[in-house]
């Protein structure tokens, strides 16, 4: 089930290990967030991105050789951010006895929803990289920490390999059309979450028999 990863050149020119160099990392990343949102990738250039953070143009190269590496860069961290939230909701969804399912479905269509056009751009420039081998590792990590929670919507199913990769990546796939399609479903959101949630159910219901 897991995607052939394709070999590219490196993306980032050293790792940033020290305190100092991790924290010149984050404020150019966080520059280019900045430039992105205000005036979106024609008017991100790296030359703008080493301004607006307050590093020298050689200390930028130092860490990205392009533009792309830092687009990126940009988009792991956002998959993170992703992760960091579905992990989160699945926790305060125990901790408050509210129902799993849908807790990690709405916050996955939220973040997708939300500031559609960067995030756009940003997979663009991940999956244009031919990290999707990267993705679907991810993906499948993601998965495997909801699975084994204790607690989780899947705690009391034994759910075979092929089926958590049918069910994950169909909601996978529906909060990532929400990205292209965000003016589209403006007003239906609410219908679009409850359909999703009944697909897992019903899905969890069939394969458990």
């Amino acid at each position: 089930m897991t995607a052939q990863r394709k070999t590219s050149k490196p993306l980032t020119r050293r790792s940033p290990r020290q305190v100092r160099a991790r924290e010149t990392v984050a404020v150019i990343l966080e520059a280019a967030m900045l430039l992105l949102q205000r005036q979106g990738v024609a008017g991100l250039t790296t030359n703008r991105i080493a301004e607006r953070a307050g590093v020298s143009i050689g200390s930028l190269y130092g860490y990205f050789p392009n533009k792309q590496s830092i687009l990126i860069a940009l988009a792991r961290r956002l998959f993170q951010e992703d992760r960091k939230a579905v992990v989160d909701a699945l926790q305060s969804a125990v901790e408050q006895g509210a129902d799993p399912v849908r807790s990690i479905v709405r916050v996955l269509f939220l973040r997708h929803r939300h500031e559609a056009v960067l995030r756009r751009t940003l997979l663009s420039a991940y999956f244009g990289a031919g990290l999707s081998g990267d993705d679907a590792e991810q993906v499948s990590a993601q998965v495997a920490t909801i699975a084994s929670h204790p607690q989780g919507p899947m705690a009391v199913r034994s759910l075979t390999e092929a089926q958590l990769f049918v069910i994950s990546r169909a909601v996978l796939g529906i909060a990532r059309s929400l990205t292209e399609s965000a003016d589209e479903v403006s007003g239906v959101e609410q219908t679009l979450e409850d359909e999703a949630v009944r697909l897992v159910y019903a899905y969890l219901e069939v394969v458990a028999r």
